[in-house]
């Protein structure tokens, strides 16, 4: 959809993002191919997880858009500092941040959205514990409790696979959304200049890195997630 912004065809899609896609349909498929032989109770909570399930879809469809558009613009800055940047430099370096922190902030979205539908696919009720829970508390649970293991370890291992580029973008999500505690003020007091100083603007290509990194963890976790879902919903 974005696309359109550099004069560009549509995406098509392939990678990781085609997988997760694949992994995300197939289960929807599977909902709507058992769903009308079970009773109307039954039916009517596969149904609900058949319309949860296309949310996945139009989450990662927005969160690709908007690494693109981050990649993209991030393409026409050169320089370290604000100060140094032309006109057109500087527009396409708010545009970057726009991006970044909306690409950022949605990719967690779609982590804590596929760890509230396993809380409830499961039966786990992670909200007897944590009444607000993300989805790395949802696979803590799942590891003590000892729920779907191999899905755990599965998930448990991608997760690590990421977790330094994760953690970066964890402390920003943090930052954009949450409160600014004594360590965030220190973070932020490194970035913001004093007067008279000039601003160095954030490490774009690290920023990138770590954004791109971010997305493979996604996709390749619903894959993962949903293909281990298909299997079990295929055995009853």
């Amino acid at each position: 959809m974005l696309r359109f912004l550099f004069n560009e065809p549509k995406r098509t899609d392939s990678g990781h993002l085609l997988e997760a896609g694949h992994a995300v349909r197939a289960y929807i498929a599977s909902l709507e191919a058992t769903g009308r032989s079970h009773p109307a109770s039954e039916y009517k909570k596969q149904h609900r997880l058949a319309i949860w399930s296309k949310g996945f879809l139009d989450a990662l469809d927005e969160l690709e858009q908007s690494k693109y558009c981050c990649e993209r613009y991030a393409q026409h800055i050169n320089k370290a500092f604000l100060e140094e940047m032309n006109p057109a430099e500087i527009e396409a370096y708010h545009r970057f941040v726009y991006f970044y922190k909306n690409a950022f902030i949605r990719l967690f979205s779609i982590l804590d959205k596929l760890g509230t539908f396993m809380n409830d696919l499961f039966e786990m009720k992670t909200e007897t514990v944590k009444s607000r829970f993300s989805y790395f508390t949802v696979l803590r649970r799942m590891h003590e409790h000892h729920i779907h293991s191999s899905l755990e370890l599965q998930l448990y291992n991608l997760k690590m696979d990421y977790k330094s580029a994760l953690d970066r973008l964890r402390n920003q999500r943090n930052m954009e959304i949450h409160y600014i505690n004594a360590e965030m003020l220190d973070d932020l007091m490194q970035k913001e200049p004093v007067p008279g100083e000039r601003i160095h603007v954030e490490n774009v290509k690290m920023n990138v890195a770590d954004l791109q990194q971010g997305f493979d963890m996604a996709c390749r976790t619903l894959t993962v997630a949903f293909s281990y879902i298909t299997a079990k919903n295929a055995k009853g």
